[in-house]
């Protein structure tokens, strides 16, 4: 009887102490992502993507009409669809750019936090990670600005 009760003591002690190690937060956590503003991105005035300007806009407009074959009136038509939907749209563009903006704003607070938790030591390789990142991050810019564009 004795032997049983201390194998179920033994038993539960071993348990209980792997849920100890378990619970423990591993030392190679992953870092938290950088901050919007630590990562140089291309951006528009509103998005990642190229800002066209006018003349190339009109370009784009003309060659799209003359593959549909639009008429005069069509053409017309569709530019005034073009502005009335700009029109449209600008508010909600401009309501993105700020939330954008908040975004970075509690990203950046965010990280600011996550810095004060770390010894100097941590603080160098997150140093050392984030310039790494922001090379390569340059690097496959460069990559994609060089890149002939796939024809579609």
């Amino acid at each position: 009887m004795k032997k049983i009760l201390l194998s179920a003591v033994c038993a539960s002690v071993l348990t209980l102490s792997s849920f100890g190690v378990n619970a423990q937060e591993p030392k190679d956590m992953p870092l938290p992502p950088p901050h919007h503003d630590e990562m140089p991105m291309p951006r528009g005035e509103h998005g990642p993507r190229p800002h066209m300007d006018k003349e190339k806009m009109m370009q784009h407009h003309e060659k799209f009409a003359k593959e549909l074959g639009l008429t005069e009136e069509q053409k017309a038509q569709a530019k005034k669809i073009r502005e009335e939907g700009r029109e449209k749209v600008k508010p909600l563009m401009d309501e993105m750019k700020q939330l954008r903006q908040k975004m970075d704003e509690l990203r950046k607070q965010n990280m600011e936090e996550f810095e004060k938790i770390l010894t100097p030591e941590q603080k160098t390789k997150l140093e050392k990670i984030k310039a790494e990142k922001k090379a390569m991050f340059e690097k496959r810019m460069a990559e994609k600005k060089g890149a002939p564009k796939a024809p579609k």
